[in-house]
């Protein structure tokens, strides 16, 4: 009579990093090839063996990934007094934020990081809708209501250009 129950899984995955995109991807080490999720890119697996880590069994090999990428995604520390809190312009029950009496630096600060991020975007995506930008822009610690003014200066100036035949993607100028 057999016995019913689980049986533990053994088998060898390698965890590596997209050499495009480097987001981080698990294959078993026997697989030929492993396309990457994020950007499409092909890796062949005999020629990641010596860069990547190997974890024996599929539970252990998610918790590496998502660990591995938890890593990279450490949220920017930001001091308590960039946001003083309004309580008497209180608009459909949410609060308003003002910002403290640097608001120069800080308004150098904000656009230096969306350009940044732009510049990023720019070199993993020939042309990227704008809830990427948002995603990012959230992750650099921009204000989610300041990304629509941001967005329109960038266009103004000229250095994101919105594609035509496209809704909502956008291009950086090459130019600036």
């Amino acid at each position: 009579m057999e016995e019913i129950g689980f049986k533990k899984d053994k088998t060898p995955y390698l965890i590596f990093a997209c050499r495009k995109c480097q987001q981080f991807v698990y294959v078993k080490t026997t697989q030929k090839t492993k396309k990457c999720l994020r950007c499409g890119r092909s890796h062949q697996v005999k020629t990641l063996l010596d860069e990547g880590e190997t974890v024996h069994g599929m539970t252990l090999a998610v918790n590496t990934v998502k660990r591995k990428q938890n890593e990279l995604a450490i949220p920017e520390f930001r001091s308590q007094n960039d946001f003083i809190i309004d309580t008497k312009s209180i608009h459909n029950n949410g609060l308003t934020f003002s910002y403290s009496k640097q608001d120069n630096n800080h308004e150098q600060d904000i656009r230096f990081k969306f350009k940044t991020l732009l510049l990023k975007l720019s070199k993993l995506y020939s042309k990227f809708p704008v809830y990427l930008i948002e995603i990012m822009a959230e992750d650099s610690g921009i204000p989610c209501q300041e990304i629509p003014r941001l967005i329109k200066k960038f266009k103004k100036k000229g250095f994101l250009i919105p594609i035509k035949d496209e809704q909502f993607y956008f291009k950086i100028s090459q130019k600036n």
